[in-house]
């Protein structure tokens, strides 16, 4: 019952226009204290910092809060977290929103500050637990460039232990799962990469796709590929003054050959982008059109499961990416497949002058 109130929520959405969860907006929303989130951000990050830069923290609280701008490494984020006291849940939220991947359990340092958030205490204990139970006594992670193809078999799905440190209670139950875990502890989400590799596959074999168009002589490089299927026409051009923020926000960290053989070569982590438009196209590539309200319900709820169990928030409508992949699923009426409706989007986007009716960019301070 849960499952089809939140469809048709999402239904609802994809009716009407777009609107932002901007990133002032969200801390708003998450925030349960009673003084302003300004002058608790300012106290508590300066605090943290040793009130060595109040007036340079002081800068950037305003900056966020007037949406001039958004934190760009994790550890600002969790900190950010830490002294707005959210939990663990809150956290994946905030994550999701501004990082694209919430929480990563697999990375040792994620999951002690995850332990910290669930149990209320603050991020220079964090800190400090950090060193007691990891670095003095692991040390670093292993480089999965090093490993072998039937190693990086062997480690555990990512969900297993996530599921695995749900039951942590103690300091003590969180220093024995770091003991039993430290052999699957990595920088990279093991399950993104196996569902990422899979699919990338299913589309480098010329029989499974030959008859849209590609030639069917020879496997297809990781460049043609990329170029034929996942780029969609969104431009390579690092310059986006011409381009609005939403336009902006679905062109970050699109795939390009470059990011794709990183990945497949272990040097930087799959991307949800990535593994969204991978589902999308191989969904395609089998034939399957979405032609009932139950088929983009089934769509919906496998890419919901896909990034769930890969550790990654789940399709948001206020999302300007996630919603164009709603829209894309959303297909009823015309028989189209959902990747060819996404690039007619894109299309609209980044290569016609005209508005795109489809979103909305609000000013809304509090998303709902």
């Amino acid at each position: 019952m849960e499952e089809k109130a939140e469809f048709d929520r999402i239904e609802e959405l994809l009716e009407s226009k777009m609107e932002y969860w901007s990133f002032s907006g969200l801390l708003q929303k998450v925030y349960n204290g009673t003084e302003p989130v300004q002058k608790r951000l300012s106290d508590k990050l300066s605090e943290y910092d040793g009130e060595k830069n109040r007036t340079a923290v002081e800068r950037k609280v305003r900056n966020w809060l007037h949406d001039r701008n958004i934190p760009q490494k994790r550890e600002e984020l969790f900190k950010i977290c830490f002294a707005l006291d959210l939990d663990e849940e809150k956290t994946n939220s905030v994550l999701g929103v501004t990082a694209e991947n919430g929480i990563h359990y697999r990375n040792p340092r994620e999951v002690i500050y995850a332990y910290c958030l669930r149990s209320g205490r603050d991020y220079p204990e964090a800190q400090r637990l950090e060193e007691k139970l990891w670095k003095k006594k692991y040390g670093d992670l292993p480089d999965r460039r090093n490993m072998t193809e039937s190693k990086k078999e062997e480690l555990p799905m990512t969900f297993s232990v996530r599921n695995d440190f749900k039951r942590v209670q103690t300091e003590k139950e969180l220093e024995a799962f770091l003991e039993k875990r430290r052999e699957s502890f990595g920088y990279f989400r093991n399950t993104a990469y196996r569902k990422f590799a899979k699919m990338l596959s299913r589309l480098s074999v010329p029989g499974e796709s030959w008859q849209y168009g590609m030639p069917r002589e020879q496997d297809y490089s990781v460049d043609q590929i990329v170029n034929y299927y996942l780029r969609m026409g969104v431009p390579y051009d690092k310059k986006s003054e011409k381009y609005s923020r939403a336009a902006k926000q679905i062109k970050k960290k699109w795939p390009s050959p470059k990011s794709v053989r990183e990945i497949l070569s272990g040097r930087q982590d799959v991307d949800r982008k990535s593994l969204i438009l991978l589902y999308l196209v191989t969904e395609t590539i089998s034939g399957e059109k979405t032609e009932s309200k139950d088929q983009v319900r089934e769509h919906i709820n496998r890419m919901n499961l896909m990034m769930t169990e890969s550790g990654m928030p789940v399709l948001n409508p206020h999302s300007p990416f996630d919603y164009l992949i709603l829209q894309a699923v959303n297909v009823t009426d015309d028989n189209e497949y959902p990747e060819f409706r996404l690039e007619r989007m894109l299309h609209r986007i980044f290569h016609k002058k005209t508005n795109v009716a489809y979103i909305a960019e609000t000013e809304r301070r509090d998303p709902v």
